[in-house]
């Protein structure tokens, strides 16, 4: 035996076990998960390097190599999360080395299959390049052909580490924007539904015989007239009350907007980019889409309230109200305020103006179609 080779089986011999670290108390439980999970990594990584036959290894530089990967699995844990595994990923990227034939083609088509659960997407790009590679290594003698397909796995597993220590980095960012979005949800849905608590502040129990008509007098979809609201309807009520309608819009494309926020962090958040992922996090961002959403609502005001479109589905400004409920005969004596049928509506089409990003878009791009037509056919005539 070489002198090479008798260094290398006396610096790989089974590394000695190292009592491991105890974690510090105040470590949260995410770290105490991640250390267990450590332990469990690096355990299943000696056995693997324990499986390898020294004899077996086709040259010196694989020798080397495996003398270092025994030389690092002795080195004992540090509790640093981040180094740890570094290190493990770097010790397995090593093992990967060391195959050779039927055993690397296997290791190989197993992480692909990992690779389809923490990335989809990349592991359907190289899964066809490495279908090629070994119909091309068929033609290829041994040797080239284990170079190539090791290449090819370090490839891959390179793909899984990225994406496990994205998911790592991005845990805290990911709570921390959520707890951005939460916040300025609930402001959103507190401005939609103050209105209604303020109504309730100095009422005493005995709700007048007609609803609270809130519409601007004067103006109908239908062209018919509405008389201004007299003191009969609820004594007390500021003028600024002409303006609820338009409140209501606006708040509820910001509570659609952030709402939408919300739901993407929550689906969408596996598949972005790094780079999107510390943008979520920005609250000028959540900020934009906010404004977005604000604005959405505000055309899908204006869009209701030109009597364009017509139905039951749509709102009729001149029934746009907050009604007072009576109980029934025989129930609690229980009176509470509810938005009538066309406030509902308004609410929510504006909620879905701000939620979704495609639908304002859609109909000013439907408006401008029409109104190009219309502008053609009057030419024509």
């Amino acid at each position: 035996m070489s002198e090479t080779a008798t260094a290398s089986a006396q610096s790989a011999k089974s590394p000695k076990y190292v009592k491991p670290p105890r974690v510090r108390a105040g470590k949260t439980s995410i770290d105490q998960a991640s250390f267990y999970m450590l332990r469990l990594y690096r355990t299943n990584l000696e056995i693997r390097f324990r499986s390898i036959d020294e004899a077996a290894l086709q040259n010196d530089n694989q020798r080397k190599i495996y003398a270092s990967v025994g030389q690092m699995l002795k080195s004992p844990l540090t509790c640093e999360r981040g180094n740890d595994w570094d290190d493990i990923y770097k010790t397995e990227r090593l093992l990967a080395l060391l195959l050779t034939g039927p055993e690397l083609r296997q290791e190989i088509r197993q992480r692909l299959h990992e690779l389809s659960s923490e990335n989809p997407g990349e592991a359907d790009s190289l899964r066809p390049e490495y279908d090629a590679l070994v119909k091309t290594a068929g033609d290829a003698d041994g040797a080239a052909s284990d170079g190539v397909l090791r290449a090819f796995l370090l490839r891959v597993l390179e793909a899984i580490h990225w994406s496990m220590r994205k998911k790592y980095l991005a845990r805290p960012i990911r709570k921390e924007a959520t707890k951005n979005i939460l916040y300025c949800l609930l402001v959103a849905f507190i401005l939609l539904i103050v209105p209604y608590v303020y109504l309730n502040i100095d009422f005493n129990g005995e709700p007048p015989t007609t609803s609270i008509v809130l519409a601007s007098a004067g103006h109908a979809t239908d062209g018919a007239s509405i008389p201004a609201p007299s003191a009969t309807h609820h004594e007390g009520l500021s003028k600024w009350w002409s303006m609820f309608a338009l409140w209501t819009a606006l708040t509820a494309g910001l509570l659609g907007a952030f709402f939408s926020r919300l739901i993407t962090v929550q689906r969408q958040w596996a598949s972005m980019t790094l780079e999107d992922v510390f943008l979520h996090r920005e609250l000028s961002y959540s900020l934009l889409r906010a404004g977005v959403g604000v604005c959405g609502a505000l055309i899908v005001y204006f869009f209701l309230q030109s009597g364009i479109v017509d139905g039951a589905l749509f709102p009729k400004f001149s029934e746009i109200a907050i009604q007072w409920v009576p109980p029934p005969d025989g129930a609690l004596p229980m009176t509470f305020v509810s938005p009538s049928k066309a406030l509902a509506l308004l609410t929510f089409w504006c909620f879905l103006a701000g939620f979704s990003e495609a639908l304002v878009p859609s109909i000013l791009s439907n408006a401008e179609r029409q109104l190009g037509d219309a502008a053609t056919a009057r030419k024509t005539s």
